[in-house]
């Protein structure tokens, strides 16, 4: 079991005070599909474009330079739930795609799962514009969203409801191949925060109402380590979400700056469907705790 606690850009680390597993660690997942930024010059520009090559064609030239041309070109951190039972799953759904991929995965029990450098590009979230990539560091936290709920689970058909109230807090069954799969196996998965009786939030997002329960508590200290840390890399994603001054809360759909916002936002503000075969988004969804990310990030605090 790895104890490092570093991510990494063009060769340069950061410690973020949290457990991450890279890619190349023997229990790591590498992003089956990276390709290469448009703006960065650093690797054959083949790798751009589709379809994913070998990931010995994936070389960095020169990272001193890289890392300046990574710098000036990512000011994005885009947040995505993976619709997934845990970062195992989701890892096999991406490679079993032809083109996705995602730099971090941020796992139940609070694990980051860095899948590459981020010198790479990885196609999760195009945004309105299809350029969203290009601009853009993404994670994918493990969260079964709507998908938990019986009478909604249609991808996986949940023959009940898959949290339950255990002394007065909502845990995640968990099925057991998915369970043994996590860093830490023993670990159960409570729902950091609940909504009244029934647990789970309700609120509409890009046009869906989007049903789901909160993210563990261990992933949302891991998330503001891994925020503060990714700014410290590529100082452009400010440490900021989008805000509205009005109505004194994050908006959870597409904003208006979705393009040129620099910081921490989720799929849904970026991508609302507008765009010419861009499908609308709903991530990180109802559920997550925006104000206590912008208030963490605000205070420079780490959980």
């Amino acid at each position: 079991m790895t104890t490092n606690q570093s991510i990494v850009a063009c060769g340069q680390i950061v410690d973020i005070e949290t457990p991450v597993v890279l890619w190349h660690h023997a229990d790591g997942y590498a992003c089956p599909h990276p390709r290469g930024r448009h703006h960065c010059s650093q690797h054959d520009p083949k790798l751009n474009g589709a379809p994913t090559r070998d990931y010995s064609k994936y070389k960095i030239k020169d990272l001193a330079t890289a890392y300046e041309e990574l710098q000036q070109s990512v000011y994005q951190f885009v947040l995505h739930y993976d619709v997934c039972y845990s970062s195992h799953h989701c890892h096999q759904i991406l490679k079993d795609s032809t083109f996705k991929g995602s730099h971090f995965y941020l796992d139940l029990d609070g694990t980051i799962y860095q899948t590459c450098d981020l010198y790479w590009k990885t196609n999760t979230a195009p945004a309105d514009d299809r350029q969203g990539n290009e601009r853009a560091v993404h994670i994918e936290m493990a969260n079964l969203s709507w998908q938990s709920l019986a009478e909604e689970s249609d991808l996986y058909h949940a023959p009940k409801d898959l949290y339950r109230k255990v002394n007065e807090r909502w845990r995640f069954d968990l099925p057991e191949k998915y369970q043994k799969k996590l860093r830490m196996p023993d670990f159960k998965a409570f729902a950091s925060r609940a909504y009244g009786e029934r647990g789970y939030f309700s609120r509409n997002i890009n046009g869906r109402r989007v049903r789901m329960w909160d993210f563990t508590e261990e992933q949302y200290q891991a998330l503001i380590r891994l925020c503060i840390g990714i700014n410290q890399l590529l100082p452009k994603i400010s440490l900021k979400v989008p805000f509205d001054k009005e109505k004194q809360r994050t908006p959870l759909g597409k904003i208006k700056n979705f393009s040129t916002f620099k910081g921490i936002l989720g799929h849904a503000h970026v991508q609302g469907g507008t765009g010419d075969g861009v499908k609308k988004k709903y991530d990180p969804g109802s559920a997550f705790n925006w104000g206590r990310l912008r208030r963490s990030l605000a205070g420079g605090a780490k959980g």
